[in-house]
């Protein structure tokens, strides 16, 4: 019999976990959540331009659908190069801010031929692993390894479970949210700690809640940095995985109602207290065998 957990295991739980929860995260350069480079687009990602991260939000969060609106052109038979919009270009109207449509860089067959393959991936993603990867990036910060650093790291700091789904009227591709919440960068957010002491927030997306809120938050957070700044209106969809985001979030105590999981036997028996021991399974002495019926197995009579 396993004794009632002391407030000394508890906290040595606590701290087990949390040392196990920070070893689920990767906080390497490599990780697109802790830096990414939006100049790259020749993967499954879009930038979304002349757009407002508040606006778009207030948008799918009604559950309302967006799609996506291409502003670029693609390459004709008369021109090699590619021609995009300037997001310098004077803006049209400010319901531009507040329509259904995300603009995008590319021309209209890029876009489409992007959409299929991204939404193609994503089922398959989802499938395969049980868990969606698809995401609209909300606002983006450049921040830097240290203060001597001359190369800039971008990370996203909100990220929006979306899908794409077949709009059969146009044949082509809406974006929607999905049931799940925002939430926080935790790879950045792991990194930041571990390198600077800085202590991003959650999200906590209640109602009325607003992108810029949380920016708000983490402009104080970083105020003290040098040229660490935050592009409240940069977006982009793309995956952003965190394969053991699940892990991490099941391993910690807060998830589990009145301290169940520091207080489960099998939480303490595995790391510290062992179990105690079970009767045998079959008793000592040879194994009899109590029906005349031939064993169908050659090698067992």
């Amino acid at each position: 019999m396993i004794r009632p957990a002391t407030a000394g295991d508890r906290e040595a739980l606590r701290r087990l976990f949390e040392d196990t929860r920070r070893r689920q995260v990767e906080t390497g350069a490599r990780n697109r959540l802790v830096h990414i480079n939006r100049t790259n687009t020749r993967g499954n990602v879009l930038n979304i331009v002349n757009e407002r991260s508040n606006d778009v939000y207030s948008i799918l969060s009604s559950r309302k659908p967006m799609r996506f609106r291409a502003i670029g052109r693609d390459r004709d038979e008369d021109s090699e190069t590619l021609r995009l919009v300037s997001a310098d270009e004077p803006v049209v109207g400010a319901g531009r801010y507040t329509d259904s449509e995300l603009e995008t860089r590319p021309g209209p067959d890029a876009l489409e031929k992007k959409l299929l393959k991204v939404a193609r991936e994503a089922r398959t993603a989802e499938e395969e692993q049980g868990v969606n990867i698809l995401c609209l990036a909300l606002g983006f910060l450049t921040w830097l390894e240290d203060r001597a650093s001359s190369i800039p790291r971008q990370a996203p700091l909100i990220l929006l479970p979306v899908e794409l789904v077949r709009n059969q009227r146009t044949s082509s591709y809406d974006i929607r949210i999905r049931d799940d919440d925002p939430v926080t960068n935790l790879p950045l957010q792991q990194r930041l700690k571990d390198d600077f002491g800085i202590r991003l927030p959650d999200v906590e997306s209640d109602e009325g809640w607003q992108p810029s809120s949380y920016f708000n938050q983490v402009q104080t957070c970083i105020a003290n940095r040098d040229r660490w700044t935050i592009d409240r209106d940069g977006m982009q969809s793309g995956f952003f995985s965190f394969a053991k985001l699940l892990m991490f979030l099941d391993l910690a105590p807060t998830s589990w109602p009145d301290g169940s999981l520091e207080n489960h036997a099998l939480a303490r028996g595995l790391p510290f207290e062992g179990f105690g021991s079970e009767p045998a399974l079959f008793g000592e002495g040879p194994l009899v065998r109590t029906s005349s019926t031939p064993s169908p197995i050659p090698w067992a009579n």
